[in-house]
């Protein structure tokens, strides 16, 4: 049986109580080819320091990139 990319696990790789450096490691890891998704990103602006942290979530199977991606972009 083959992976559906939409049903695969999605892992939690990076997280921050500012949406704006969320955004910004989200568009570095696209542009180094890892897919990844917001996930939280409007609660924050609604809710303030009360909601959870906004995190980018991607595939269980690029976990090991992202973090990888986000260590040389300095966000880790």
């Amino acid at each position: 049986m083959t992976s559906d990319n939409i049903t695969d696990n999605l892992k939690v790789v990076f997280s921050s109580h500012f949406p704006v450096e969320v955004q910004g490691a989200k568009n570095y890891l696209e542009s180094e080819g890892v897919p990844a998704f917001l996930f939280n990103e409007m609660a924050g602006q609604i809710y303030g320091n009360a909601a959870d942290k906004p995190k980018i979530l991607v595939r269980e199977t690029d976990v090991e990139r992202a973090l990888a991606v986000l260590k040389e972009g300095g966000y880790t």
